[in-house]
């Protein structure tokens, strides 16, 4: 394998863009390969600044989807690479479509974050995306999931067995010396603080966790963080008034503030994997976590830290809540955190993908 394209719709904070971004970097540095990154729009995010300068990044920027795929298909048949890697339903399906219509010729990779397919004979725009995914992950050379609860609940549908499980990206070679940066900017005085990392959306279930916080306004001393924003932000700063709550929005450095939380919280409602949970495993952080599909009970088990609540159960939460006793000395073993690394992580990729080629 000599040359690669990963092609995302922006390269925005999601966590497929900077994952994908990071392996993208370490497979450009560390092995013989050409990695282009191929961007359907343009946003000028701070992560697009970040790596400008050390990959190599080609923009479609078409005002419309239809001329976006002309683009592509014209690159890759103009730079012949030997493998394209996709992830996010959209992405998935036109490369797969070009593929099935054999107007591309090379190798076509997916990855799967996302849970969503549990849902798939809900109602009929779950059936119809349901529907798309299954023809996605039949028709690529091989998929990738970030979990293995999620592979084997998409494998029930598909009949593509050249599937692999490949974690997320979250350990960086900075992950410690971030999260020991000085917080300047709030001031914790006999709190206890408990901290939630995630966008402001329903998925993100941060109405169960303000619903079972309540309970306990008269029994704990608590201040509750909550990094990330999102469209329900307003939402919850007017029907919460009387939680004791601190948004923080979208802060360049979420680990600091993680690493000075007595405990931390993950309510989703579904999920991949969750970045944030494993951020919290690898601090040692006392966690309370949703038992959602599909991902935090997997990372629960691997790390042997943390403890469930039944998803979307508030009462539930609360349960937890009342029992959690604040440790200060979880340690995590370097092996499992290793998992996460950047290195071990892309070093996968590299492997699987080469090995799909061969």
């Amino acid at each position: 394998m000599n040359k690669l394209f990963i092609f995302l719709p922006t390269l925005g904070f999601g966590g497929a863009e900077i994952s994908l971004s990071r392996v993208s970097q370490h497979l450009s540095d560390n092995f013989d390969l050409d990695v282009k990154l191929v961007i359907a729009k343009k946003l000028n995010h701070k992560l697009e600044l970040q790596i400008s300068d050390t990959l190599d990044i080609e923009y479609l920027d078409s005002s419309r989807t239809f001329f976006s795929i002309i683009k592509l298909t014209k690159l890759i048949n103009k730079e012949k690479p030997d493998a394209i890697l996709t992830t996010l339903p959209t992405p998935n399906f036109i490369v797969t479509v070009l593929k099935k219509l054999r107007l591309i010729n090379t190798k076509v990779f997916l990855r799967e974050a996302n849970s969503n397919y549990l849902n798939w004979n809900k109602n009929l725009i779950n059936k119809i995306k349901g529907k798309i995914a299954v023809f996605s992950f039949n028709n690529s050379d091989a998929n990738i999931f970030i979990s293995h609860e999620l592979k084997e609940n998409v494998e029930k549908y598909i009949f593509n067995k050249n599937n692999k499980v490949i974690y997320n990206p979250v350990f960086t070679e900075d992950f410690f010396d971030k999260a020991d940066e000085e917080i300047l900017d709030l001031e914790f005085i006999n709190k206890e603080i408990w901290i939630t990392t995630s966008r402001l959306e329903h998925q993100k279930g941060l109405d169960i966790l303000f619903n079972a916080a309540y309970k306990f306004l008269d029994k704990k001393n608590f201040m509750l963080l909550i990094v990330g924003d999102g469209s329900l932000e307003n939402t919850y700063k007017q029907n919460y008034p009387d939680l004791p709550l601190k948004f923080l929005g979208n802060v360049d450095n979420p680990l600091k503030y993680l690493k000075s939380a007595d405990i931390f919280f993950f309510p989703s409602r579904r999920e991949g994997l969750g970045n944030s949970l494993i951020e919290a495993q690898i601090l040692g952080k006392n966690i309370i976590s949703s038992d959602c599909p599909s991902g935090p009970k997997e990372i629960i088990d691997l790390f042997k830290n943390g403890v469930l609540f039944e998803s979307g159960n508030v009462d539930s939460l609360s349960e937890c809540i009342k029992n959690m006793e604040i440790r200060k000395d979880i340690s995590i073993s370097v092996e499992i955190i290793n998992k996460f690394s950047v290195s071990e992580v892309s070093n996968k990729y590299y492997q699987f993908l080469k090995s799909s080629i061969n």
